[in-house]
């Protein structure tokens, strides 16, 4: 192919497209987000997981709100009737509709874990931050204290918490969910603050007489915000499983509130002449965990530049 003078010649669609640009014109710009979303495009298994983790997100959050049927309405001259036109999902033993209640549980279990995981994550960076950043003795003392804490089995100690709280609510469930959890976070981000101050542009700051709480907020930690994104959707689908489980044993989310684990223990009651009412939140549950896995996954690939195609 002839190139004119001053035409510009790339491909469409990619981060190395800009090769075959002419002498003199200028060349724009990428950035890591942007590669990174090039690659986690081209990974269809997280892009498909992605789009059904959306669609889920979007049913518990609209249709509650247009459904025609009141999910707190109790009629039992419709309990526990198989799905049908009128009931996709059919109906619970008090006669509510299931389409509606799973959408309700969705909004309370994924609320849930998205709060929780927050907490865990402002936990987790504050301590793995200053135990990286200020290194020494300071570090392997908080170190230390981390390994003691990891012995802690994680849903019996969440029981325990529950029952120092004792009132079970949205935000108790929150508390002791997220209360042992940020243990691996903040091994994480104490291994990303440990490698990138080391690094050149860090040692510069330092010379110019930069204050550390400067470099670490302004340097350090937007640097692992790629990490964060990653350990967001690896520890959403452990925290929802975790309420899932404490709702299923009889220590979550109280009738007539909904929860996919209240749900399902609702439904084991039944399930030899209504599997359906067991079967449509553990579906869930199932889908929404494979789903925040699968982006977990493509995103690890997207941000890692070590995966970058040459």
């Amino acid at each position: 192919m002839v190139v004119q003078p001053g035409e510009v010649t790339r491909d469409v669609g990619g981060p190395g497209a800009y090769a075959g640009t002419a002498a003199g014109a200028p060349i724009r710009q990428t950035s890591l987000w942007r590669d990174a979303w090039y690659r986690y495009i081209r990974n269809r298994a997280a892009v498909l997981a992605g789009v059904v983790f959306l669609v889920v997100l979007a049913y518990c959050l609209v249709w509650p709100a247009v459904s025609p049927y009141d999910p707190y309405k109790v009629d039992f001259s419709q309990a526990r009737q198989n799905p049908s036109l009128d009931h996709p999902l059919g109906t619970d033993r008090f006669g509510r509709d299931m389409l509606t209640r799973t959408a309700l549980g969705g909004r309370v279990s994924i609320g849930i874990g998205f709060a929780a995981t927050i907490v865990i994550l402002v936990i987790g960076v504050a301590y793995g931050a200053i135990s990286g950043f200020i290194g020494g003795i300071l570090d392997n003392g908080m170190m230390r204290f981390l390994d003691a804490l990891y012995g802690l089995p994680y849903l019996p100690f969440a029981i325990i918490t529950l029952a120092i709280i004792g009132d079970i609510n949205f935000w108790s469930m929150t508390v002791a969910l997220a209360i042992a959890s940020w243990f691996t976070t903040a091994r994480i981000v104490r291994g990303q603050v440990i490698t990138l101050k080391e690094n050149d542009y860090i040692r510069a700051t330092r010379a110019i007489g930069a204050r550390w709480y400067r470099i670490l907020l302004r340097h350090i930690l937007p640097n692992t915000l790629g990490v964060l994104i990653i350990a967001v959707f690896l520890e959403l689908p452990a925290v929802v499983l975790g309420e899932a489980f404490l709702s299923f044993i009889g220590l979550g989310i109280s009738p007539p509130e909904a929860s996919w684990g209240a749900m399902a223990q609702e439904g084991r009651e039944v399930y030899r002449t209504s599997p359906h009412l067991i079967v449509i939140p553990s579906v869930a549950i199932a889908v929404l965990v494979l789903c925040a896995n699968f982006v977990a996954d493509g995103l690890r690939d997207a941000l890692d530049p070590r995966t970058r195609e040459t």
